[in-house]
């Protein structure tokens, strides 16, 4: 048995080898749908190219016409391989059962046993010429292998457009892995039809040597695309088995896909949804869009009526990107909060009768009375704000005046942090009456500091100045507490202080075991019939363009009486000698 070793014998080889660690990179990822398609497919591949390698070395006929017997095994299979890899990876796996496989593999099966005994019936090659001057075969083919090889074309464009229908709603996602799929798959079969009907003026099947390109295209596919990290499979196995509705829409608004719990959510059909414009279905699960271009997260809550009756969700909306960090479409994510909803509300409903019950024994009416009289003015305001400027973002966006609407969001959104600071200011009163507490050491230099840092921004709008003493006492007291008296005290100066501000604040020891703490502002004063007012019906210090809302005063002098303390005001009455409060604590 003689052999000739030519550069065409040895990159034969070597593509039938660089396919064989292909199929050892991709074992490791064997656990993945159609992976193990894959590697049936590289190793199909490597036996011909191999098989090639050997006949075109060989330089007895016999030997020849043997290793080209053997490379039809891996030649009938290849394209059949890729079809079920494609089937699996697009989840079309009703076709890779195994009486669907058996199916597929008869032709194969049959040209395999046709070409071992073709001397018998000459339906493969119809005769076969030795020509020694270059040592190659040249086939005449017969009827079954015109059958055999329209057969694998077929395969093959349906593999295409499998591989091309099963990624297409996610085709700008996967767009780089397709491609190196569908060039490293195809360039080999397409060598082979330029080889089959003579379309190139060569003897030899160049088919394997192209391997070598494929199968570095596949390699980059596989380690740099991450081709079989994230793959449509894992999108349809996680999102279909959700119980939250999922719906995702391109950037030209329309719906690109829904889960299965999403349709049953709103009550619609998935395949009626998708391809449709999201405005014309987006009202039954959301009261405000987004814009097109949000690349901002939010969310949000709804009611939907279902057939098991009213529901809440909550509705969360994500970005999508690519990765280049380019937004390519969008993501809501509808979650059942029904039973979370009625337990909230139960407990609600359970500290409205237990707050009645407080109210009652701790005069918290009168309390609540007065907040009301104040703190629901000023929560009126922002709400109406709110309550308009949706309707202006809503006109802007329609009119696709996205500028305006930025704007308009920013104001909605100064809006919200002022009724923020009126809830939180709720919680402390609240929070102060119940919250027991152990009275432990006070550095006041720190704490007022730290109140200072927290006005900085509205101390340099107002251009204020404050001077402070050059030491402070120790006191026994709750530092976040005290912290919280002085912020409301420096804020108040700050507002109703002159122009510009001029705040002195400093400390007075009663010799008693006490010490008086005190900020004094330079601002009109006060007449001395509103002081008691100030710490009890949530008043205002007289100026009707400050903003606020009475809450801070109130909270101060809860605190320090919750401290075992007093709080005090003085004022002259006078133009540029202001008020001074101060408060008095243990030592």
């Amino acid at each position: 048995m003689n052999f000739e070793f030519t550069w065409l014998f040895i990159i034969r080889i070597l593509s039938g080898v660089f396919a064989l660690a292909l199929v050892l990179a991709l074992w490791k990822r064997r656990r993945t749908d159609g992976v193990n398609f894959m590697i049936f497919f590289e190793f199909a591949a490597s036996l011909w190219a191999i098989s090639e390698g050997f006949e075109h070395a060989a330089t007895d006929f016999q030997v020849k016409l043997l290793w080209s017997q053997i490379g039809y095994i891996g030649a009938s299979t290849t394209t059949l391989f890729f079809l079920f890899f494609t089937l699996a990876y697009t989840q079309s796996t009703k076709f890779t059962k195994p009486f669907a496989i058996g199916i597929f593999l008869f032709i194969p099966l049959v040209t395999v046993l046709l070409v071992f005994t073709n001397s018998y019936h000459h339906l493969i090659w119809e005769r076969v010429d030795f020509f020694p001057l270059n040592n190659e075969n040249v086939y005449y083919y017969g009827s079954w292998f015109w059958i055999y090889a329209l057969y694998e074309y077929l395969i093959l464009i349906i593999a295409i457009i499998v591989l091309l229908v099963g990624t297409f709603r996610f085709y700008k996602i996967y767009k780089i892995q397709l491609i190196y799929l569908i060039i490293a798959s195809v360039m080999p079969l397409v060598t082979s039809i330029m080889y089959v009907y003579k379309l190139i003026a060569l003897n030899a099947d160049l088919t394997p040597i192209v391997l070598i390109f494929s199968g570095i295209l596949s390699a980059i596919g596989i380690y740099f695309q991450r081709m079989f990290d994230v793959v449509p499979v894992a999108r349809r196995q996680t999102i279909n088995n959700l119980s939250d509705g999922v719906i995702v829409i391109d950037m030209v608004d329309r719906i690109v896909d829904v889960n299965l719990a999403f349709g049953r959510i709103i009550n619609a059909d998935r395949d009626l949804l998708i391809g449709n414009q999201f405005k014309r279905f987006s009202h039954l699960f959301l009261t405000d869009r987004p814009e097109l271009s949000s690349e901002s997260e939010f969310l949000t809550e709804t009611t939907i009526r279902t057939n098991g009756g009213v529901r809440y969700f909550e509705v969360k909306y994500s970005p999508v990107t690519n990765n280049k960090n380019q937004l390519i479409g969008r993501i809501f994510l509808l979650h059942d909060i029904s039973i979370r909803k009625k337990a909230l509300d139960a407990a609600f409903e359970s500290n409205a009768l237990l707050r009645n019950e407080i109210a009652e024994k701790e005069k918290l009416i009168t309390d609540l009375d007065a907040y009301a009289r104040t703190v629901a003015h000023d929560l009126k305001n922002p709400i109406s704000g709110v309550i308009g400027l949706t309707d202006f973002i809503k006109e802007d966006i329609q009119n696709q005046e996205e500028g305006k609407a930025i704007k308009l969001l920013d104001l909605l959104n100064e809006q919200g942090y002022k009724m923020l600071k009126i809830v939180d200011e709720l919680l402390m009163l609240s929070r102060i009456r119940k919250e027991d507490f152990n009275p432990v050491e006070v550095d006041m230099y720190l704490i007022v500091n730290e109140a200072i840092k927290r006005l900085n921004l509205l101390a340099e709008e107002r251009n204020a100045t404050i001077v402070l003493p050059e030491k402070w006492p120790v006191v026994f007291g709750h530092s976040q507490w005290i912290e919280e008296v002085w912020v409301n005290l420096l804020s108040n100066a700050i507002k109703y202080g002159g122009d510009p501000p001029k705040i002195v604040m400093g400390s007075e020891d009663l010799k008693d075991g006490r010490f008086r703490f005190w900020i004094q502002d330079n601002g009109k004063g006060l007449p001395s019939e509103s002081f008691e007012k100030l710490f009890t019906d949530f008043e205002r210090l007289g100026k009707n363009n400050v903003e606020g809302h009475g809450l801070g005063l109130s909270i101060t002098k809860r605190i320090i009486e919750k401290l075992g303390g007093q709080v005090f005001v003085s004022s002259e009455n006078s133009p540029g000698k202001g008020c001074i409060f101060s408060f008095i604590l243990k030592g």
